[in-house]
């Protein structure tokens, strides 16, 4: 099994990668991002690496800034920055435009080919909201749900990975069911003593707010809804056996060069690049 590595042994690694290549480098979360990232990088230019993580990643930014490297750029997630208030002081560190990566395909049209392909145009028709609408108020509650979690005096640090969203998700129509959402995480965070009644009022009050949800809802969470929504409610035949696995793949696919450039993340590189030339990043094509 591989060694996990850490942000100084990533750090090392570059400055090893250093003595041989003179080109940027562009630090990444994690070998699933890498997999997007890549197409659009130019790879005789800029060399990608996965870092285990959006702490890691900036962790090695820090550290190669006291080394006083230059030519390294670190892309990751969002997640609730701009819901929090947080921002980023780095110059080096670019963030999603959205939650994160898997959002930003959602809000792209990867999104419209893909339904294209999965979907049955008579169902969809009976939908009461478009379908791109439909998924973020749906995911709504359980991005509120992880931001209660991960933020603010709550800090509750709940176990959400690997909950069974089957346990939670209602068909007529879709929707999430929030008193058996909680009590799923709940009992997939080993016992954590939740008083069940308090977290589901704050998160209902939190609906009632205004918080956008490309900022709020996770892209994981997205994807496992629209897949439960095509296996269930409107999908046509090839969507049957959709998981999240196939729809995350699909998006990426779809995902093409022209979606990436209508993006603020996009122009956040060039001005990288103009900023710290002759360090280059994207591909010209």
């Amino acid at each position: 099994m591989k060694r996990y590595l850490t942000a100084d042994d990533i750090a090392n690694n570059v400055r090893m990668m250093r003595t041989q290549f003179r080109g940027s480098v562009l630090i990444i979360e994690g070998s699933t991002d890498m997999r997007l990232y890549q197409r659009f990088v130019d790879d005789k230019r800029c060399k990608v690496i996965p870092a285990n993580g959006k702490e890691n990643a900036i962790k090695v930014i820090q550290i190669l800034k006291r080394s006083k490297m230059e030519g390294v750029l670190t892309i990751v997630d969002a997640d609730f920055w701009r819901a929090d208030g947080i921002r980023n002081k780095n110059d080096n560190v670019l963030v999603t435009d959205t939650h994160d990566l898997e959002t930003m395909l959602i809000a792209s049209e990867a999104l419209n080919r893909l339904l294209e392909e999965f979907t049955s145009p008579y169902k969809v028709e009976a939908l009461h909201m478009p379908i791109r609408q439909l998924l973020l108020y749906t995911a709504m509650p359980l991005g509120l749900f992880r931001w209660l979690s991960s933020s603010g005096k709550d800090k509750l640090s709940l176990r959400f990975k690997d909950i069974d969203f089957d346990h939670f998700m209602e068909v007529q129509p879709l929707s999430i069911n929030i008193k058996r959402l909680i009590r799923e995480v709940k009992v997939n965070s080993h016992g954590h003593s939740l008083n069940e009644r308090v977290i589901r009022k704050k998160i209902m009050k939190m609906l009632d707010e205004d918080h956008d949800p490309w900022q709020i809802c996770s892209g994981h969470d997205v994807v496992e809804i629209l897949a439960f929504g095509l296996r269930e409610i409107f999908g046509n035949l090839d969507a049957h056996h959709t998981n999240e696995g196939i729809i995350d793949r699909s998006l990426r696919l779809a995902y093409d060069i022209t979606m990436f450039k209508k993006t603020e993340l996009y122009s956040s590189i060039l001005n990288w690049e103009e900023e710290n030339v002759p360090y280059i990043v994207l591909s010209e094509a």
